[in-house]
């Protein structure tokens, strides 16, 4: 218990201290940049604290010079702080609009050029997946969580549509990335992290090269394949949301 309440503490001082920094950061460096050395810092702090250890096994390097779409599935806040520390290229995250209203951290986010979407505006997430498309193209890594949400049973959940037209629009390699162990340490709805050990499984990129957009649904399905094979589970036929 003195453990996870020093973890709850940590966790506040870190997040206000290091947003307000990345708040700030925006005046300085327009790039961005400074806010994902942050993010990393954060996430440290975050999941070292409280005494989750990072287990990673990456099936293919990665070139930190290469654009990709990294999904992961979703089972816990643990796999943001995860993924920024797992995943060895810089990666700004596709996040729901509302996150970007919070102080301090959607000031950071936005100053570390991370992108929004309004999933109840159709219109304006056209526009926010043409503009991570630009982005993804101009040499910068984006993370999707492809289920849209957490899981509530600890089940990989449908994937949406959104990122599979991103890969589409913007050619770029899908890393398709696995996550155990991290709803047992934070449980959705949870403010206390436990000690314990996260799996991270990076699996091959999957090419998108000469694809077209019917092949939407048959790429969702081979990611989602790839995620379940790695997370252990049976892989039924399914259709992008």
């Amino acid at each position: 218990m003195i453990r996870a309440l020093i973890s709850l503490i940590s966790f506040v001082l870190a997040t206000f201290l290091l947003a307000t920094l990345g708040a700030l950061s925006g005046l300085v460096d327009r790039s961005g940049d400074t806010v994902l050395k942050l993010a990393r810092l954060w996430s440290r702090v975050l999941l070292g604290v409280p005494g989750v250890k990072l287990e990673v096994i990456q099936r293919a390097p990665l070139d930190p010079k290469r654009p990709y779409i990294v999904m992961a599935n979703h089972a816990s806040m643990i796999d943001i702080w995860a993924v920024f520390l797992a995943v060895p290229v810089p990666l700004r995250f596709i996040a729901k609009k509302q996150l970007g209203a919070i102080p301090l951290l959607g000031w950071a986010m936005r100053a570390g050029r991370f992108i929004f979407i309004d999933r109840q505006n159709a219109a304006s997430a056209r526009r926010s997946i043409g503009e991570a498309a630009r982005r993804i193209k101009s040499g910068q890594s984006v993370v999707i969580f492809p289920e849209g949400t957490r899981t509530r049973d600890g089940r990989l959940n449908p994937f949406k549509k959104g990122g599979f037209h991103l890969a589409l629009d913007s050619g770029a390699e899908i890393v398709p990335v696995a996550i155990q162990g991290s709803r047992a340490l934070m449980p959705r709805g949870s403010a206390l992290i436990r000690s314990g050990t996260v799996r991270l499984e990076i699996g091959e990129p999957i090419s998108t090269t000469g694809m077209h957009p019917a092949d939407r649904e048959a790429l969702a399905a081979c990611v989602r394949e790839k995620i379940a094979a790695m997370l252990g589970e049976p892989v039924p036929a399914q259709r992008a949301l």
